[in-house]
């Protein structure tokens, strides 16, 4: 799992940290039942404070994304909702066409779109990788 904090952008921390594990489990690249970092650890790799990953960690536990198991840590839900994840999928998808029709409304040609979306992912190296719930750099 690989988190990013862009720490100009307008979109609060928490809000982006909350949108990349979403991301992450839509995508499957975050399977159920996944552990990951604690509060404290993924506070200190990312260098933010520990309250904004608890507000994360609960707000994606009460969305039914998480688990938060006493004594444990937190966990991708086994039984994450099928729908939630087609949704966050469409919510991509929607915020992909409204860059899409921007763009072409400045005049981008779709070759130019592919290669500044290769140049954007080229451009996201991960603050943290997260492994099996372990947390490297």
């Amino acid at each position: 799992m690989f988190l990013r904090i862009e720490k100009g952008s307008a979109v609060p921390i928490s809000r982006q940290l909350a949108d990349q594990i979403s991301s992450l489990c839509a995508s499957g690249l975050l399977k159920p039942g996944a552990r990951l970092p604690s509060v404290r650890e993924l506070a200190r790799e990312l260098a933010v404070n520990q309250n904004t990953i608890l507000r994360v960690y609960e707000r994606l536990t009460a969305e039914g994304l998480l688990e938060m198991r006493h004594g444990q840590g937190t966990f991708i839900a086994l039984r994450t909702k099928r729908g939630q994840l087609a949704a966050q999928r469409e919510r991509i998808v929607d915020e992909l066409r409204q860059l899409v029709r921007q763009a072409m409304g400045l005049g981008l040609s779709v070759e130019e779109l592919h290669e500044l979306l290769d140049e954007a992912r080229q451009g996201i190296e991960p603050a943290v990788s997260v492994t099996s719930g372990e947390a490297t750099r």
